[in-house]
């Protein structure tokens, strides 16, 4: 009988399905969906589950894991292998996001003129029967001009527009989109090296930081606001390269004023200069404190002196397994809590030399003079 923190069930019309051979649920926080895998075998003697496990595509489900509810989705794919000796049967599934996110935006003109980032989201949502939960505060500035293209996918639409505005897409596993801006969230886990880290794979790489953020945009043309005025907004951002460096991205669609094109280059600089550090690490058990599951979006302290890391990290996703080989198991997939919106308050030290600060946060606030090519 498997202890009550280490029980996996997929819930269908209100039956209750266990006794799995492999269990693999992934909660991602920064991504359209999140996804599970549970495969069963055939035992000795064979469960009485066997002959009730009819669950097919289309099916919607509930996966608990520990009691807790932590994916409802629908199951995507059925898999059955079988010999005369053999039987093995595998679900996939996802989140319910997954049928807003590949759908194409549905819109007779493509218009979203005059729309803020959240009103064009519901509009672009609407449809689908998704819902939306927003996180911290989002731009509130709305777009001047701005059109769907022809069969674009809601979800590509969405990651397009957040952009300038400096907001990060994402969902969660219980069928809601994320419209996540700046935010701060509590510590509320450690993950320390040689009392709860089983393993670790930490990445420091400068491979994605420059020594400045450039973006170009164009603004529609007016009697009062012509020529190289509105062919010409630039701005520069300042990176954390120690090198002469620069990579320019033109701007998304068009816009209105050169705080846009600042903005816009703001977190073309936040989201290259997260990519500095990060880890994955497993941990034993689904549950941090005994109790609750490990959750995408969480900030937790991470301490590893062979890994150089004394610092608060956020989990950009989550995946639960269990199987012979390694038991169950939770690994976390660890990020700068800044590549999720999170805050850039963040004091990152080299643990071998305190005095040495190797990374530093990017600016919450546009250049007092941005560079502007004429």
């Amino acid at each position: 009988m498997p202890k009550p923190e280490e029980v996996a069930l997929i819930t269908v019309n209100g039956q209750h399905f266990g006794d799995w051979e492999t269990v693999f649920v992934s909660a991602r926080y920064a991504d359209a969906w999140s996804d599970f895998r549970f495969t069963a075998a055939e035992r000795d003697p064979l469960p009485a589950v066997w002959t009730k496990l009819q669950l097919k595509p289309d099916d919607k489900c509930t996966i608990t894991l520990a009691g807790q509810t932590v994916i409802t989705g629908s199951i995507e794919v059925r898999q059955v292998a079988y010999n005369a000796d053999q039987h093995a049967t595998q679900l996939i599934g996802k989140s319910q996001t997954v049928w807003a996110a590949k759908s194409s935006v549905s819109s007779k003109d493509g218009n979203f003129d005059g729309m803020t980032f959240e009103q064009a989201a519901r509009k672009a949502l609407a449809p689908y029967g998704v819902g939306i939960k927003v996180i911290g505060e989002l731009n509130p500035r709305p777009f001047d001009k701005l059109q769907s293209q022809p069969g674009e996918k809601v979800w590509d639409f969405l990651e397009r527009i957040a952009r300038p505005r400096g907001i990060v897409l994402g969902s969660d596993p219980f069928g809601q989109v994320l419209l996540i801006g700046k935010h701060d969230n509590p510590i509320t886990a450690e993950l320390v090296e040689g009392t709860n880290i089983k393993t670790c794979q930490a990445i420091i790489s400068y491979t994605d930081r420059f020594g400045q953020y450039d973006v170009s945009g164009q603004s529609p043309a007016s009697d009062d606001h012509n020529g190289t005025d509105a062919s010409q907004l630039h701005c520069t951002v300042a990176g954390g390269a120690n090198h002469p460096s620069m990579i320019e991205t033109p701007a998304e669609q068009p816009v209105k004023s050169q705080d846009e094109v600042c903005e816009r280059a703001m977190f073309e600089a936040q989201w290259r200069e997260s990519t500095e550090i990060s880890a994955y690490i497993t941990v034993q058990g689904w549950l941090y404190d005994g109790a609750n599951l490990w959750e995408p979006g969480q900030h937790i302290h991470v301490k590893s002196p062979m890994a150089m890391l004394d610092l608060v990290m956020a989990a950009q996703s989550v995946t639960f397994t269990q199987d012979e080989r390694g038991g169950t198991e939770t690994t976390l997939e660890l990020v700068m809590p800044w590549r999720l919106n999170g805050s850039n308050k963040v004091d990152i030290r080299n643990p071998s030399d305190p005095d040495q600060q190797w990374l530093k946060p990017p600016a919450e606030q546009p250049p007092e003079n941005p560079v502007r090519r004429n």
